[in-house]
């Protein structure tokens, strides 16, 4: 037997493995969204996509590599919304105004979209360092694709990009009225933070600070 590391996903050569590997992730997705990692088990995986734990360990290396699997799965969808997100709002040649807009409004809706499964992923990586990771440079990407597409230096629109971000993870882990008393509603969310958006990149933009020399290569 070939050794290999807890997130190593064996490829199935069957089509009926590949079947009951896709039935295995599908159902693995489920319960993490459900309730997290503590949610998804080997017996449950296997209970749900009536499939035999052989035919799972065969796959992967327990639960860890199960996890793993599952992670990497969800990023995959994660950057399938992204893409339709961004065929939506982004546009060629836009204004700053609209394109932080925009670049907003991708990120909003990835969040919204995905909001149970984001939640569940990012209380895992506060004490998995492999989900950190992977997690870590997927936003990376995400942050650093949309900051392409605003008219403005690279930290400028970093900055906007990243403030953004901050936002939808603080709405995710801990709701609506976490800063407030009363809560924002998903339609005031997403004006205020349109709006944030394009005063940050303005401000920068239009300030003394926004004068900014990337020397030391922070935002490449």
């Amino acid at each position: 037997m070939t050794s290999s590391s807890p997130g190593t996903e064996r490829a199935p050569q069957q089509d009926r493995s590949r079947d009951s590997w896709e039935r295995a992730l599908r159902v693995g997705m489920e319960l993490f969204e459900e309730g997290g990692s503590a949610h998804l088990t080997i017996n449950e995986v296997c209970r749900r996509a009536a499939i035999s734990a052989p035919s799972l360990y065969a796959r992967v290396d327990g639960k860890s590599g199960l996890l793993a699997a599952v992670h990497r799965r969800w990023l995959d969808q994660f950057a399938l919304t992204e893409d339709e997100l961004i065929a939506q709002h982004v546009r060629p040649h836009a204004t700053v105004e609209h394109a932080a807009a925009a670049a907003a409004r991708v990120i909003i809706g990835v969040f919204r979209a995905h909001e149970r499964a984001l939640k569940a992923l990012i209380e895992r990586s506060a004490y998995d360092s492999s989900f950190l990771q992977r997690g870590s440079r997927a936003s990376q990407g995400l942050v650093q694709r949309l900051a392409a597409t605003l008219p403005v230096d690279s930290a400028t629109a970093t900055s906007a990009v990243r403030v953004v971000y901050a936002e939808n993870v603080l709405r995710v882990m801990y709701g609506p009225s976490f800063l407030a008393d009363v809560p924002e509603t998903d339609q005031q969310f997403e004006i205020r933070v349109v709006r944030l958006a394009q005063a940050v990149a303005a401000v920068i933009m239009d300030s003394s600070v926004g004068d900014i020399h990337d020397d030391d290569g922070l935002y490449q």
